[in-house]
């Protein structure tokens, strides 16, 4: 049984296919610094107001790509270092500062791997088009 969720991200993920398909065509100065912001706030692809598809798609996808791999090596590291850290505040004495450090470390690596997996979902939906 799907949930909710589910079909969001496939609506989310056509939307995005759908945008790099057909491209983006800004109007005005204003529209073109409404487009600039949206990429820099990262809700569009980079590329996406590129003249062709393909511009788009190698454009979107490498910029998908580096947002993989560089969230995706942060989670993992700070995941690790952050269950380290909590594993030797618990032996022996228990130190706070060492289990806080490590929960910090842990909570911001799985915040870098979930915007890892955002850039996965990103990047198979600018390849299905």
């Amino acid at each position: 049984m799907e949930s909710g969720g589910g079909r969001d991200r496939e609506a989310e993920e056509d939307a995005l296919t759908r945008l790099v398909r057909e491209g983006v065509r800004p109007e005005g100065p204003g529209e073109r610094v409404d487009l600039s912001l949206r990429k820099l706030a990262g809700e569009l692809p980079l590329g996406v107001d590129a003249p062709s598809k393909a511009l788009r798609k190698t454009i979107g996808g490498g910029g998908e790509l580096l947002a993989l791999v560089k969230f995706g090596f942060l989670g993992v590291f700070l995941s690790g270092v952050g269950l380290l850290f909590v594993a030797l505040g618990a032996i022996g004495g228990f130190e706070w500062t060492l289990v806080g450090v490590g929960a910090v470390s842990s909570a911001v690596g799985a915040a870098s791997l979930r915007s890892a997996y955002q850039a996965l979902r990103n990047l198979r939906a600018i390849s299905r088009t």
